[in-house]
């Protein structure tokens, strides 16, 4: 260890010392003619002797506390021990794993999008994440790189997003739902899903003109939260029925009722509740 190391050093000095002054006082007493030119020499070769010895010992240290320094583990990364696998006082060789360290403040996913509309995305597109875990939070990120294989699985593309949570409200695992910018932001009209419908295998809904009912084909887009973009069949600023869709029939007379009294309405003379078409951007 560092500390004996450092002892050996101390009796290596020690012993140094004692010889460097043995050496002077067997100087003296040869040239006063008390002792031979063979003790001058012994005392010599016991200062060389000891001097080597005090060479070693500090060698010996300098090896100790380097070993001692290099005994610390330091990460590549500020982060968090998120899980211990050896415990204190366990030997442990070259290759054995210690601890595992995660930077919680950067989070990543592994996100399947539709080919159609990743295929050119680009890297450092916006994202957000809304983790059920945190309802009503929105967390923000960017795309870390795209897939370049579709999965064989569900025929998705993967891509790499990385979330920004500098306030730890996230953890790994989590379950959440996220949404990707794959374009630049176009608008699109949106009605809800209700109020399509499908008639020989075709999406239609009820466009009222004149206070009259009309059946219109539709072409779907995206769905999502329970509200349907329609791509094709509608412009904006059209009334749809969204409400009562069943009892409506092509060409037949539409009274149109606030929205606070559709629902009774439904129960009684059959009206239906229209919607003027917001465009929304997405």
């Amino acid at each position: 260890t560092v500390a004996a190391a450092r002892a050996d050093v101390a009796q290596s000095s020690a012993r140094f010392e004692q010889a460097e002054r043995e050496l002077e006082r067997t100087q003296k007493l040869v040239k006063t003619g008390g002792l031979a030119e063979q003790d001058l020499d012994d005392a010599r070769d016991e200062v060389r002797l000891a001097l080597a010895a005090l060479d070693a010992s500090r060698a010996n240290a300098r090896l100790a506390r380097r070993g001692l320094s290099e005994a610390v583990i330091r990460a590549p990364f500020s982060g968090t021990v998120v899980e211990r696998q050896v415990e204190v006082g366990e030997f442990v060789t070259s290759g054995n794993e210690l601890v595992r360290v995660a930077d919680t403040g950067v989070l990543r996913a592994r996100v399947l999008l539709d080919p159609r509309e990743a295929l050119d995305l680009e890297i450092g597109a916006h994202a957000s994440a809304e983790a059920f875990a945190r309802p009503g939070e929105v967390f923000s990120g960017r795309v870390l790189r795209g897939g370049d294989v579709v999965d064989p699985n569900t025929r998705r593309l993967p891509v790499e997003i990385e979330l920004e949570d500098t306030k730890g409200r996230l953890r790994a695992g989590l379950v959440a739902r996220f949404s990707v910018e794959t374009g630049a932001p176009e608008r699109s009209i949106v009605l809800p899903l209700r109020a399509v419908f499908e008639r020989f295998g075709r999406q239609h809904v009820y466009v009222i003109e004149d206070g009259i009912a009309h059946r219109r084909e539709v072409v779907m887009g995206a769905v999502r939260e329970g509200r349907a973009e329609i791509r094709q069949g509608l412009r904006e600023e059209e009334w749809v029925v969204v409400k009562g869709v069943t009892r409506v029939v092509d060409g037949a007379p539409v009274r149109l009722v606030p929205i606070e009294h559709a629902n009774a309405a439904e129960h009684g003379d059959g009206a239906s509740e229209p919607t003027n078409l917001n465009p929304q951007a997405r």
